[in-house]
């Protein structure tokens, strides 16, 4: 509930700290005394749009304060959580800051945030209704909460959401891969392709380096032999060669040796030199008979190396890059087939699924249609108690088929018709022309619902205007039946209404200097008789006045205190929504 608005620099409001409590509070006043200020402070708390206009005369800024105690809305703190802004636990502090210079500021237990988080935080916070404001019950999601409300189906509600929920991310990632099958059939033969051309090419390690070094070797072979030829002829040429002269000199030597001993280490030295030019010699020929002139290995050596040379362009500048391309590759063709895998999978699971959400959300619609016509009749009874005794209410529920149009609040599309008058045709609420009409269709609409929980404030904005006396207390009756269970605050000009108050405050407006000023203070005991009286009969007090305002202080407790109709349609009309809504609660 709104525990205290405080406004400071709003229009004609310099300074107010405005108290509220449990039950019914009523605003009352003169018109223009600055009612629809209050008003206008509790929407800035909301996330209404703020211009500068609202900022009081010499003043740079307006700031508007709400306190509210949500100890009993626990969704409050899961919002909070679920935007990233600090919760107390019990208390919501929301502070709105206008600027003349268009820097506006928003604050919410102290965490500096936007316009639209704030919207989305206190969105069913507080029912703002007044004769032409009436978006909430407008919206087909609030009706179904609504109607799932009355009829005390929420669990269903929340069963079938979480598996319109399931059932919508799995689609969804189905549909993501069917849209992609066919670019994910290109690439997976794409990659089969590249994978079995690595792999045919059977690649290793350091492979380029040695296939070049024996290609530099088989074009070299007849070269290699010219030379080998050219130096065997050098060293054993018959007549000229090497070894041939050796010889001779070795002959020789061995003579002279024998005729000087002096001249054996030259013989030694030469006969070593015979013996080393001689195995050079042999040497060169087992060279020459192992050297290859095989044109079909080279050609075999050169068409490797340009295979390699043309996977070198495709899969890196190495044969390490290419085998680690290779693996790559391979475990990217694994996860497409895993892909393939999750997609066969996908489908039986969303067959699963969408059997599931069907059965769960045929079994919610029908809990809804026998809620749908107890709703209708209860609502329907209130307006004869609000002096429409030729209107009619009517939940119209209808069951779609397709299921693309269903959405987490299931399959059922709703819409809240009335008739005001016997033989015009149903209209939807929007439709409805007689803003008294339309305002006392809300508070009947409530009245029924009161019970229920989910609203953290009730705000009725001039709710009675156009109606007067019976009807004008019937509606404080019912207003007083619905701040039995939640917090009401309305803003009212008839004293039929203001009597039932549990707190009533007063709007005043006065003249300080040149300046006009608004205060907003409570009134209690002779100080409400009073208010009550000038409501009842002008601003002179006479003893008449306040005995009437006695008087309808004494109706309006009586009235408080007697049994009011509800929910109650007939006695099987009620025991059979009471046993619809604990079916529904377990």
């Amino acid at each position: 509930m709104l525990e205290t608005l405080s406004i400071r620099n709003v229009a004609v409001i310099d300074q107010a700290e405005i108290p509220f409590r449990k039950g019914l509070n009523i605003l009352s006043g003169e018109t223009g005394a600055g009612k629809s200020i209050v008003i206008e402070a509790i929407s800035l708390l909301l996330g209404s749009r703020a211009t500068s206009e609202l900022v009081r005369t010499g003043s740079d800024e307006a700031i508007v304060q709400g306190i509210f105690d949500v100890t009993d809305i626990p969704w409050i703190n899961e919002r909070l959580e679920k935007l990233g802004l600090s919760s107390t636990g019990s208390e919501l502090v929301i502070r709105r800051t206008i600027r003349r210079d268009g820097k506006h500021r928003v604050h919410v237990n102290g965490d500096a945030t936007t316009l639209a988080i704030l919207q989305e935080l206190c969105e069913g916070l507080v029912d703002l209704c007044g004769q032409h404001e009436h978006q909430t019950l407008l919206k087909t999601s609030v009706q179904l909460e609504l109607l799932d409300r009355t009829g005390g189906h929420l669990k269903p509600a929340a069963a079938c959401a979480q598996a319109f929920t399931a059932w919508r991310t799995a689609r969804r990632e189905l549909q993501a891969l069917q849209g992609a099958e066919a670019e994910r059939l290109r690439r997976a033969d794409y990659l089969a392709f590249q994978i079995q051309e690595l792999q045919e090419a059977h690649l290793q390690p350091g492979e380029d380096e040695t296939l070049q070094r024996e290609k530099q070797l088989l074009q070299s072979a007849e070269t290699r032999l010219q030379a080998v030829d050219a130096i065997e002829k050098v060293l054993s040429d018959e007549e000229s060669g090497v070894l041939n002269g050796l010889k001779t000199a070795t002959t020789r030597l061995k003579a002279l040796t024998l005729l000087d001993s002096a001249t054996r280490p030259a013989l030694e030295g030469l006969e070593r030199a015979f013996a080393e030019v001689e195995e050079a010699s042999i040497g060169l020929s087992r060279y020459a008979r192992s050297v290859d002139l095989d044109p079909e290995r080279l050609q075999e050596v050169q068409d490797r190396l340009s295979l390699l040379a043309d996977l070198r362009r495709k899969y890196g500048a190495t044969l390490e890059e290419m085998l680690h391309r290779l693996d790559g590759l391979e475990h990217e063709q694994g996860d497409l087939s895993k892909l393939d895998h999750r997609l066969k999978n996908l489908e039986v699971e969303l067959a699963t699924l969408e059997k599931a959400l069907r059965a769960q959300a045929q079994e919610l619609s029908r809990l809804r249609q026998k809620a749908a016509q107890t709703l209708s009749d209860s609502v329907t009874h209130e307006l004869q108690d609000l002096k429409m005794a030729e209107a009619a209410f009517h939940v119209d529920l209808q069951l779609l088929e397709n299921l693309d149009q269903w959405s987490a609040s299931g399959c059922d599309q709703v819409q809240f018709l009335v008739r005001t008058n016997l033989g015009e045709p149903s209209r939807p609420l929007g439709k409805v022309a007689s803003g008294g009409e339309l305002s006392r269709l809300m508070l009947a609409i409530r009245r029924v619902i009161a019970d229920r929980g989910g609203i953290g404030v009730y705000l009725f904005d001039e709710i009675d205007a156009g109606m007067g006396g019976q009807t004008a207390f019937e509606v404080g009756k019912k207003l007083k039946s619905v701040a039995a269970y939640n917090q009401v605050i309305c803003i009212t000009h008839l004293p039929q209404v203001a009597s039932f108050a549990d707190h009533h405050l007063v709007v005043q407006k006065a003249t300080h200097g040149d300046r006009t000023l608004t205060r907003v203070e409570p009134v209690l005991a002779q100080s409400r008789l009073e208010e009550l009286a000038r409501m009842l009969g002008g601003p002179a007090l006479t003893r008449t006045g306040l005995e009437n305002a006695r008087e309808l202080l004494t109706q309006a407790e009586q009235g408080a205190t007697a049994p009011g109709r509800g929910l109650k349609t007939g006695k099987k009309k009620t025991e059979s929504f009471q046993r619809a809504a604990q079916d529904g609660r377990s």
